[in-house]
Formats: C-alpha cells, sequence, structure tokens
C-alpha cells in the first residue's frame, strides 16, 4: 500500500545496453558464470525484455570485444550476433527469434556438458588425498562437492586469489558445506605444494598451442611438476576458440586501480588477470568428454560476426 498522496512507482526494467553493460563489466564472475548471464540475457529479450535491435547489437560487440578473455562468453555473444546480421534488421520479431535460439542452443550445450564433465571429475579424484587449487572455477568447486558428498575424503589447499579474492570467496563456499579447505596467501601455495595429491584448476580460455587462467597458474605448475605433483585442467569444450575466434584481440588487462589508486606519475601499476599456459605444463585435461587430448579440441571453423571481424571497438 502506498501513501495517500504519492503515486505508486513500478521498478523499470534495464534496458538492453544496461543489461548487456553489466555483464561486459562483470570482473568478479568466471568465464561459465558470466556465460550463464548472456544466456540468461539472451532468453529474456527473446521473450520481450526492453532494448532496441540496435541497442543489442552494439551492446553484444562489447561484451565480446571486453570479455575476449572468457571463451565461452566470446563464442555465445559472436553466435548472437552472427544471429542478427542474418536478419533483416527491421524485423525486432525475427531478431528476437534469433537471439533466443543462439541463447538456447548454449544452455543445451553448457547443462549437458556440465553435468558430464562433472562426472568425470568424480573418477579423477577418486584416491586424490590433496586437492590443490587456485583462483575460483565453478566446475572445479562443482567437482570437489560432489566428490564430497558422495563419501570422498581430501583436503583442499586454496589461496585468495589476490587482487579479486576469488580464491578465498571459493574457500568459504567449500568450507561451508564442510569440505575440509586450508586458505592462504598466494605465494604461501606454491610453498604448500608437497609430492602428493593434484593441482586441479579450470580455465577462462582453451586455444590451439595454450590454454589461459589467473595469472600465477603457470608457476603454480612448475612448481608442482618440481614436486611430482599432477597437473590437471578442467574446463568444457565451450572454452576452446577455434582459429578465426582466437585471432581476435584480448587482452589480459584489469582496472590498475585494483592494486593502487592515485599512484604519482612515475609509479606504472599493471594488473594483468591472465596468462597464457604451454599444454606442455600439463598432465591432464578433462573436458565432457572425459581425459582429451589438446590436439583432440580442433574442429572446423565457426562464422565470425562482422562486427567483430571490425576493427576498432572498446
Amino acid at each position: 500500500m502506498t501513501r495517500r498522496g504519492k503515486a505508486a512507482t513500478t521498478p523499470t526494467a534495464p534496458g538492453a545496453w544496461e543489461a548487456l553493460a553489466a555483464v561486459g563489466d562483470d570482473l568478479e564472475g568466471g568465464a561459465s558464470e558470466v556465460a550463464w548471464k548472456l544466456i540468461a540475457w539472451g532468453e529474456s529479450w527473446s521473450a520481450g525484455a526492453p532494448g532496441t535491435a540496435r541497442e543489442v547489437a552494439v551492446g553484444l560487440e562489447r561484451v565480446a570485444r571486453r570479455q575476449a578473455a572468457l571463451a565461452p562468453v566470446l563464442r555465445i555473444a559472436n553466435d548472437m550476433l552472427v544471429e542478427i546480421e542474418l536478419r533483416d534488421p527491421g524485423d525486432e520479431a525475427a531478431l528476437r527469434t534469433g537471439v533466443g535460439r543462439a541463447a538456447a542452443r548454449w544452455r543445451e550445450r553448457l547443462e549437458a556438458a556440465s553435468g558430464a564433465l562433472r562426472l568425470h571429475l568424480r573418477r579423477a579424484l577418486g584416491g586424490v588425498s590433496t586437492i590443490y587449487t587456485y583462483s575460483a572455477s565453478s566446475t572445479v568447486q562443482g567437482a570437489i562437492e560432489d566428490h564430497f558428498s558422495a563419501g570422498g575424503w581430501f583436503r583442499v589447499f586454496v589461496s585468495e586469489s589476490r587482487p579479486g579474492n576469488e580464491g578465498a570467496r571459493m574457500a568459504w563456499a567449500l568450507a561451508a558445506r564442510g569440505v575440509p579447505v586450508t586458505l592462504g596467501s598466494d605465494v604461501w601455495l606454491l610453498g604448500a605444494i608437497e609430492e602428493e595429491g593434484l593441482l586441479l584448476v579450470g580455465a577462462d580460455s582453451l586455444l590451439p598451442t595454450v590454454w589461459v587462467n589467473k595469472i600465477g597458474t603457470r608457476a603454480l605448475a612448475a612448481r608442482a611438476r618440481d614436486r611430482g605433483v599432477a597437473v590437471a585442467c578442467a574446463a568444457d569444450t565451450s572454452k576452446f576458440l577455434p582459429p578465426a575466434l582466437a585471432a581476435l584481440p584480448r587482452s589480459y588487462e584489469r582496472d590498475p586501480a585494483e592494486i593502487a589508486s592515485d599512484p604519482p606519475p612515475s609509479l606504472l601499476v599493471v594488473n594483468p588477470y591472465f596468462e597464457e599456459i604451454g599444454w606442455d605444463a600439463l598432465d591432464l585435461l578433462i573436458t565432457e568428454r572425459g581425459p582429451t587430448r589438446p590436439r583432440d579440441l580442433r574442429a572446423g571453423d565457426i562464422p565470425v560476426a562482422r562486427a567483430l571481424r571490425a576493427a576498432g571497438g572498446d
């Protein structure tokens, strides 16, 4: 009930530009989390959420460019743009249908891949007494929770993963489920790796010659190898970028203000979030297909939206 003399107000749903800007500016979610947000947006716009076709096209291009380091987000945005470019720009109903179809295809694919991948990971974790992990991966977290719920007994070592502290958040979430977790600094994790267990991490992108994850992963993999600990990466094949998309420009840098704000003129602050790691640093790649050789990720190329082939962009 509203007070007398005051008109009732109804919250206004954000337009397509605002909704897509939130996806493009999401610096906390991992590749899978941001991908699901983009799918949910596509489903809502297809069902009639506010936003003009022009706003959608520009917003999707911005998402693709800003989140190019997150392979499934880039792929979904690209597929939605391709659907738009195949249709009459004046037929908004057809454009909404095309975006909805792309969202539905990706929902079906990711749901199927998630279940299969978590099953393969549970098998890989059987008998592992110590899991070392870094940053935050919804895939890794889900596999650990599944293994623990099924009666597995193990301990987890994870570092805070500065500057975003996503590793700390995952540690809290696992501990809330009763999983035995030890949380420390990023440097501490390097020294904590002993001659047992498994270093298990996710990935933001799988490229033809390298894989991409949070910066610091390469050093952890090298340390694990030195200590005789196997290195495994868990990622479904939506994170593979075919050559045409892999060739698009992408930045691994994030806001330097996360490290230091208002630095003096002579102080250069850098904040790279991601790094490329050679496949030779990896002992095991686990996808929804099970243990997978990197060279078997290669597949036929896919159409790239004209908007993304154009030079420039934010």
